[in-house]
């Protein structure tokens, strides 16, 4: 038996562990309620208790809590940001019984900002002061891009303005749609040359109406082949180290990227020192058994394609591109661990829909 095939060997199902966090919310949730409800003591008697949980079953979920109404409190769960983690807040969120007292919320929800503002520092952020028009870019005709335009902009300010207006979108939009929707966002003060701009209040159906567009256009997309000869490309780092690179380039040229708009990045640490940068041969052996491991695992449910791969400065990085974000994120989650026995790991998930982050590649040739 190999080396990676012994890291890779199923193990016995263990408790789910979803059912064991509400187990336990549903021991506490009385007192729990209680607590939101006193408003008193939140931070340390409830929150403080809260937060090792969930660390414990998924690091990267973070919550709000309060009262709902007047008999009723309210935890959202929320990614804060972080893509890659919305599936397990989705799927712990599902998996959560009804109680009676409690409203469970999966990601922040979208809310009516008319009559709602934003504070931050001594600006404010409402609906009044803001407006948006789409950017076009003829290269890049699916990306969805707007300028939103803040009225009381100023330089000195733009880290809190934006700041600001990303806490407004994410209570506009909701959680999911912000980190999902928009490719690309500019934030700027008035200017007379902008063209008409649109009430910030329309902002929801315009992406709803692109999405959909999207959508429609990619639905019936044939998948390109996958069984095709790698091509090796070669350079040096920054550090004067070398960098070798097995990249797809007929993918890289594939007239119908954005039909998979999520790019996948795994980043493996190898200790190189004895080797110019480049892994040993043993670790060699190991990261192409994993490489082999990954397409088994993210190129059968047709929802992945494999982009390459770069190894140097000790580091080893995959790359694929993926149709959506969820079920890329599961499928390395639950190879982590066994990833890890072998070398300091990291991932990321983020949208780009021209493949622009593999540009470098492109140029190379």
């Amino acid at each position: 038996m190999s080396i990676i095939k012994r890291f890779f060997q199923k193990k016995s199902a263990p408790n789910n562990p979803y059912q064991e966090f509400w187990n336990w919310f549903s021991e506490n949730e009385k007192k729990f309620f209680e607590i939101v409800k006193d408003g008193e003591k939140i931070d340390e008697a409830f929150f403080a208790i809260l937060s090792p949980r969930l660390e414990q079953l998924h690091k990267g979920i973070f919550f709000l809590s309060g009262m709902y109404d007047e008999d009723v409190a309210e935890l959202i769960l929320t990614a804060d940001g972080i893509v890659k983690n919305i599936v397990f807040i989705e799927e712990l969120i599902e998996a959560a019984p009804a109680f009676p007292n409690w409203k469970i919320t999966a990601l922040k929800q979208a809310v009516d900002m008319a009559d709602w503002q934003i504070g931050i520092e001594e600006l404010i952020i409402n609906s009044p002061s803001l407006s948006f028009f789409p950017d076009e870019y003829p290269q890049y005709p699916d990306e969805i891009a707007i300028t939103i335009v803040y009225q009381d902009y100023s330089t000195e300010e733009h880290g809190t303005i934006v700041s600001g207006i990303y806490m407004f979108l994410d209570n506009l939009l909701g959680e999911l749609n912000a980190g999902v929707q928009l490719d690309q966002i500019k934030i700027q003060g008035p200017d007379p040359s902008y063209p008409d701009l649109i009430p910030i209040s329309k902002l929801p159906a315009y992406l709803n109406w692109r999405e959909k567009e999207f959508i429609e256009k990619y639905e019936a997309t044939e998948i390109p082949d996958d069984d095709i000869p790698l091509t090796t490309l070669q350079a040096t780092s920054e550090n004067e180290m070398p960098l070798i690179a097995t990249i797809n380039m007929p993918l890289l040229n594939w007239d119908a990227k954005p039909s998979f708009p999520w790019v996948l990045r795994l980043e493996l640490q190898y200790n190189g020192q004895q080797n110019d940068g480049l892994p040993n041969e043993s670790d060699f052996e190991i990261l192409n058994e994993l490489e082999d491991t990954l397409l088994d695992n993210l190129l059968d449910s047709g929802m992945c394609l494999y982009t390459g791969r770069q190894v140097g400065s000790n580091m080893c990085e995959f790359y694929f591109t993926c149709k959506n974000f969820r079920e890329p994120s599961k499928k390395v989650y639950e190879l982590t661990p066994e990833i890890e026995q072998n070398f300091k790991f990291e991932y990321f998930i983020y949208r780009d829909k021209y493949w622009r982050s593999f540009e470098h590649f492109r140029v190379a040739l």
